[in-house]
């Protein structure tokens, strides 16, 4: 029996062990938090993990817990829309709350036979397959996969793999609040103003998702507790909104880019944040992550040396993630660098976003999934 251990049980550590449990390997995963959870907000699921989901056996059952979109708009503060996109075919897209997503994919693991092991701290591993725990623990496997040990991986840092993260001078702050009040429609909306954008999500029956961003430069936009005079003045018509969020629990971080030179080195594969970290603009983190599992796992199902299948793997797939991290970048240097004075050309720009096919098919290139890197979902899980 094949044997893979996997450092981290987030979104990709927990599908990847799943996949390849049910194909008959034994697999561990080491997380080093206390539970299986994730950071409390929202979270798109769109097309391309929708599709994994579902091959996985899990996506029914979360749809009671979250919200299917029916279109996404751009809306600037004085209320007029500038965009706004049909969520269907193979841009549909369902919003959750990140624990009842994670909560998921951890009791599929479960059900496969998957050993998870939390307070299980990862610091390096070799590229013959040795694995070092914090603790000074040692394992050994046929695959140990760096799935979700974040942009600073320590599997991906204790490898020679040219690879590291940068930060980019962009704040986010996230919330999820227990109400429906302001989103009583199944669409998202995102609001512009200036250099700040707030969009506002269903995320479920009872919960609505909010993410804020700014230039790391506006010190008033990246303040907390929420600056609410200073973000009413900006927002006007999102003012009772403001009321809510600023007695609301949030996370505050920058966004960054991950730049690896490889994805995989003997028989270590990166995954994940850990390979492709990206600005969040295009809600694609948690979809990358599911494809480039569900294409690992394949490629090991139909190759007889590892190797072999992390290299094919990685020239096979990893151009969809490449592609969208370039576009998540610029899509983020667009909402935070454009020049006050061009400000008369920006409904135009967020225009062509939603209405221009051409620019859409690179820009979302990565909901297309794994179609694009010629693999059948079906015949994957055959």
């Amino acid at each position: 029996m094949k044997t893979a251990e996997i450092a981290g049980g987030g979104i990709g550590g927990l599908a990847i062990a799943t996949l390849l449990a049910r194909d008959g390997w034994s697999v561990r995963v080491h997380e080093r938090s206390a539970e299986i959870r994730e950071i409390g907000a929202g979270i798109y699921i769109k097309n391309n993990s929708i599709e994994v989901l579902e091959q996985l056996g899990v996506f029914d059952g979360l749809i009671p817990y979250g919200t299917q979109l029916d279109y996404a708009q751009i809306q600037f503060a004085d209320g007029s829309v500038k965009q706004r996109r049909a969520l269907t075919g193979l841009s549909r897209v369902h919003v959750f709350p990140r624990q009842v997503l994670i909560e998921a994919l951890r009791d599929a693991a479960l059900a496969a036979g998957v050993d998870v092991r939390t307070r299980s701290t990862v610091e390096s591993a070799t590229p013959d397959g040795g694995l070092k725990l914090t603790d000074g623990s040692h394992y050994r496997a046929d695959l140990i996969v760096a799935a979700d040990d974040g942009v600073s991986s320590a599997v991906r840092g204790s490898l020679p793999m040219r690879s590291g993260f940068r930060l980019l001078p962009t704040i986010i702050d996230r919330f999820l609040i227990e109400s429906r009040e302001f989103t009583r429609e199944p669409r998202t909306v995102e609001h512009w103003s200036g250099n700040r954008r707030i969009g506002v999500t269903p995320s479920g029956p009872q919960h609505t998702y909010v993410y804020m961003v700014a230039p790391q430069a506006d010190t008033a936009a990246c303040k907390l507790p929420l600056d609410v005079a200073d973000w009413s003045a900006r927002f006007p018509l999102l003012a009772p909104l403001f009321q809510v969020l600023a007695q609301a629990e949030s996370t505050q971080y920058n966004y960054g880019v991950v730049d690896c030179e490889k994805w995989s080195m003997g028989r270590v594969a990166i995954l994940g944040d850990a390979a492709h970290g990206l600005p969040p603009t295009l809600g694609q983190g948690a979809g990358l992550t599911l494809i480039n599992a569900y294409a690992l796992a394949h490629f090991l199902r139909h190759s007889n040396s590892i190797e072999s299948a992390l290299r094919e793997w990685e020239t096979r797939v990893r151009f969809i993630s490449d592609r969208t991290q370039s576009w998540s970048c610029r899509y983020d240097w667009f909402t935070r660098q454009w020049p006050t004075q061009l400000d008369f050309a920006r409904p135009l720009v967020a225009w062509s976003f939603g209405r221009l096919r051409f620019l859409n098919d690179r820009m979302r290139v990565a909901d297309r999934g794994l179609r694009l890197a010629g693999i059948s979902l079906d015949e994957a899980h055959a």
